[in-house]
C-alpha cells in the first residue's frame, strides 16, 4: 500500500468474502499497524463485515454472470476516478470455492479478470491460496497464472519467507527468488 501510493497511485482492495477483515485482524494480532487499511477504497464481493472505505459492495454472488456485470461497472467507475489505480484482490480463491463449479461459471469469471490485463490505468496484485483449491480445480489456477504477467509462489520455510518468481514477462525476473 504503502509503495503504491509514494508513487501516485490510488490504492484500492477487491475484497472477496471478508478476507479483507480477516487479513486486517490478524496484522492487528501480529503487532502490524492496521491502520492503513481503513482509508483504502474497496469494492466488496460477498460477505457482510464492511472494512476500509466501501465504495461498491455487491452483495449477491450466486450468479457470476451478474456478479461480473457488477464488478466491471464498479471496477470500471473507480479507474476512471483519475490517476492510476493499484489494486490488490484478496480471497480469489473463495470465488472460486464458493460459486458452483461449472466451465460456464469459470469462464465467466476468468473473463472478467481477462478484460483488465493490459489495461494501463492500474497495476493489479492478486493473491491466491491455491492449496484452498482442490485438485479438481486445479486447472483454474493455470489458467489464472496463465492471464498473469508475473506470477510470484510464497512460501514459508521454518522463520523465513520465500519469494520465488515462477513467470514473468520480463526475463529478467523470471525464476528470481529472495528470502526473507
Amino acid at each position: 500500500m504503502s509503495w503504491g501510493r509514494s508513487r501516485g497511485y490510488k490504492v484500492a482492495v477487491i475484497d472477496i468474502l471478508d478476507s479483507l477483515h480477516i487479513l486486517k485482524a490478524k496484522a492487528r494480532l501480529a503487532g502490524l499497524d492496521d491502520g492503513v487499511l481503513d482509508s483504502v477504497k474497496v469494492i466488496k464481493i460477498g460477505g457482510t463485515i464492511e472494512t476500509g472505505e466501501v465504495v461498491g459492495w455487491i452483495r449477491d454472488i450466486s450468479e457470476p454472470v451478474i456478479l461480473a456485470k457488477k464488478f466491471m461497472e464498479t471496477y470500471t467507475k473507480l479507474l476512471e476516478s483519475g490517476g492510476p489505480t493499484l489494486t490488490a484482490v484478496v480471497g480469489l480463491e473463495k470465488l472460486f470455492v464458493a460459486s458452483e463449479f461449472s466451465p460456464k461459471n469459470v469462464q465467466v469469471i476468468i473473463s472478467a479478470i481477462s478484460k483488465y490485463v493490459g489495461d494501463e490505468r492500474r497495476l493489479s496484485v492478486q493473491f491466491l491460496k491455491a492449496n484452498v483449491i482442490d485438485g479438481m480445480r486445479q486447472p483454474v489456477v493455470r489458467l489464472l497464472e496463465d492471464l498473469a504477467t508475473t506470477v510470484i509462489q510464497i512460501s514459508r520455510k521454518d522463520r523465513a519467507t520465500e519469494f520465488r518468481v515462477l513467470k514473468s514477462v520480463d526475463p529478467k525476473l523470471e525464476g528470481m527468488t529472495i528470502k526473507i
